[in-house]
């Protein structure tokens, strides 16, 4: 009897773990993945932990640029750029990076810059970067899937090149969002997205059209310069902090409906289809 009772409480403690089992993240390091991809394996995680630093500069196919060699050779001070070439599919789906994600390095005593290619589809949807996570210059040559993901550290995806439909909605940017110069050549959305330190979209090209609809800007959020000539969708966004949209290109359709703006906005020197700014808002109150 004794033991039936045993094997029942057991049974009911083992009913009691089971949540706890079931999103338990299992532990994988990084340089497996590194493994994965210098073995031309694809790299799918979901609910894991990745422990230690993901680089992916450190993979064997590389190559040095022809164009930085050549300055190198006519100029000390020049900096010398290698690609690592990820031919490989990498997908993690609810995964943490407990160390740095970088597809960027840059060695200072050198004068060297290591950049990655992704050739295939790089998905990082529903991921915690708690460490950092660096794209600088680095290249998606097919789909990139950012959405619902959290930085601890600054997001840096300045000079980054995205080849088709881009997401980052509903992702947290507790740190700085980096994003200058970055070159989108398809729709990216950035819906719902919080941004608790700068924002910088300075010199961005969004050549097709943008959705920043309910994101929220606590600090500034720096649009000077960038252009936006397929629309762009700031709807019920909010700007906390100083919001800066000093030679803006914008062009139809723009919405701003319901748009918050709390502290300073700049719309100095901005253009709408080539017109002042102004005059379209002007226009706009008169038609409401």
């Amino acid at each position: 009897m004794k033991t039936v009772k045993t094997i029942k409480a057991l049974f009911i403690a083992t009913l009691l773990l089971l949540p706890t089992l079931s999103f338990a993240k299992s532990r994988i390091k990084a340089s497996t993945i590194i493994d994965q991809i210098n073995a031309g394996k694809a790299v799918q995680y979901k609910n894991a932990e990745i422990v230690g630093n993901l680089d992916f500069t450190s993979i064997k196919d590389v190559t040095v640029d022809e164009k930085s060699k050549t300055g190198r050779v006519f100029s000390k001070g020049s900096t010398l750029v290698y690609w690592y070439h990820v031919r490989s599919s990498v997908s993690f789906t609810n995964c943490v990076f407990t160390g740095n994600v970088l597809a960027y390095v840059h060695d200072e005593d050198k004068n060297e810059t290591h950049n990655a290619i992704f050739y295939k589809d790089v998905d990082f949807q529903g991921c915690n970067f708690q460490g950092k996570s660096a794209f600088k210059y680095v290249e998606f040559k097919t789909k990139a899937n950012f959405m619902n993901t959290q930085y601890s550290d600054e997001a840096l995806f300045k000079y980054t090149k995205f080849s088709t439909d881009t997401s980052f909605s509903n992702s947290r940017f507790n740190d700085a969002a980096n994003f200058k110069y970055t070159k989108f050549s398809a729709d990216v959305s950035f819906s719902n997205s919080h941004f608790s330190r700068e924002a910088n979209f300075k010199y961005t090209k969004f050549p097709s059209a943008v959705n920043f609809d309910k994101a929220t800007f606590k600090r500034l959020a720096n649009f000077k310069y960038t252009k936006f000539p397929e629309g762009v969708s700031f709807k019920d966004a909010q700007f906390i902090g100083d919001a800066d949209f000093k030679y803006t290109k914008f062009s139809e359709p723009v919405n701003f409906d319901g748009v918050v703006f709390d502290d300073d906005v700049n719309f100095k020197y901005t253009k709408i289809d080539g017109k002042s700014f102004t005059t379209y808002l002007v226009k706009k109150k008169l038609k409401e």
